[in-house]
């Protein structure tokens, strides 16, 4: 039995038919058919359940089409990885990202791996981080930013971490603060991401804790759209700020204070398939990334008093 013989069956399988199938694969239909008897007449089994309507797999026959359908997937990581050993600056990458979190870190790092590498093409996808998840591990991305650590079976490298910090108009009764606390926003508006977003997820857990849910008035997965609706005093926000991404927000008439009771850390990452097939342009892209990102941690860290002797 040979890669011939079982893409023929499959064929048949996913047609249901061998005068459809043979229309397919622009062969006879006796051709088709005669290719399914040897298979069976080698292994000994029937494949194909023939009735007068159509045809139906066995379950030796659903065996073999599970294990053609890996094997056609590996003859694809093949070809794939072929074309990137012989194509060495060519290739695609689609990457998660969700709202405009750390995208300024990426514009810039995306500029120079360009002009390294022109014909490499990067499409960000934007959504919430489940939904970038479920995608990646579909096989629909390469690679995603997300909260990490995780317990998905992933490689990832770290992006940013810093703390949620809460949002409010200049004029707000708690603006003047140093610090808040998160039972003081009990009766509070929220302007907040939907849901889909680890941090509303955060938010909605830490108001619990202290015993009342948030009054989310609108929801959201635009950071400017936030920033605007808090500017015209229609809300609170809550959103991460971290040393490399910070909330330069003070000209549209917003403050940011921190929470002094409950500090919540948060951290991401850029993600990638643990045991997924990961192309060259993808590994030459990671590499880049990990390059660039410690280049930066380097370079904050310099700057940080105490740093020189």
């Amino acid at each position: 039995m040979d890669n011939r013989q079982i893409q023929y069956f499959m064929e048949v399988a996913k047609q249901g038919s061998f005068s459809k199938a043979a229309e397919q694969l622009f062969v006879s239909q006796p051709t088709i058919s005669n290719v399914v008897k040897n298979i069976e007449n080698e292994l000994g089994v029937q494949l194909l359940a023939r009735t007068t309507r159509k045809l139906e797999l066995t379950d030796t026959g659903q065996l073999l089409y599970e294990y053609g359908q890996q094997i056609s997937q590996l003859y694809q990581h093949f070809y794939q990885e072929l074309d990137d050993i012989t194509n060495v600056q060519n290739g695609s990458i689609k990457m998660g990202i969700f709202s405009s979190i750390g995208t300024n870190i990426l514009t810039d790092i995306l500029s120079d791996f360009h002009k390294q590498y022109p014909n490499i093409l990067i499409h960000f996808v934007e959504d919430g981080e489940q939904n970038l998840q479920k995608a990646l591990l579909d096989g629909d991305l390469d690679l995603v930013i997300q909260e990490i650590p995780t317990d998905e079976p992933m490689n990832y490298i770290p992006f940013l971490s810093g703390e949620l910090r809460l949002l409010v108009h200049h004029t707000h009764h708690l603006a003047s603060k140093e610090g808040v606390k998160w039972g003081e926003l009990k009766d509070e508006h929220f302007i907040s991401f939907r849901q889909g977003f680890a941090i509303r997820q955060y938010i909605t857990q830490e108001c619990e804790k202290v015993g009342f849910k948030p009054k989310i008035i609108c929801e959201t997965a635009q950071w400017k759209f936030i920033f605007e609706m808090v500017s015209r005093n229609m809300g609170i926000a809550i959103l991460p700020e971290s040393e490399l991404n910070k909330l330069k927000v003070a000209h549209m008439g917003i403050n940011v204070l921190p929470f002094i009771d409950e500090i919540i850390h948060w951290q991401i990452g850029i993600a990638w398939k643990k045991d997924g097939y990961i192309s060259h342009a993808a590994r030459t892209w990671i590499q880049f990334l990990k390059t660039r990102l410690e280049q930066l941690e380097t370079s904050k860290n310099d700057l940080e008093p105490g740093t020189h002797s």
